[in-house]
């Protein structure tokens, strides 16, 4: 397992080797401990890849940019 932080969320990345020898990916986009209640789970299942190594970068791509998004989506709290 992987984990990354991008502003207030997590990415997690996964991954499990197929019983044909390549190694599936998966991203989790969740809240980091201070975000707020409105926010949400994102997980996506990538493709095959014939390497854990490039399974793990692909799918660590993927889940910041994502990140980032909901990131710049949030609304711009006010005191």
């Amino acid at each position: 397992m992987h984990r990354r932080t991008v502003g207030h969320y997590s990415v997690e990345v996964r991954t499990l080797k197929a019983p044909t020898g390549l190694w599936k990916a998966a991203y989790i986009v969740e809240p980091a401990g201070h975000a707020g209640p409105r926010d949400f789970v994102m997980i996506t299942l990538l493709e095959n890849f014939d390497d854990e190594r490039a399974a793990v970068d692909a799918a660590m791509e993927k889940g910041v940019r994502h990140a980032d998004w909901l990131q710049d989506a949030r609304p711009i709290c006010r005191d």
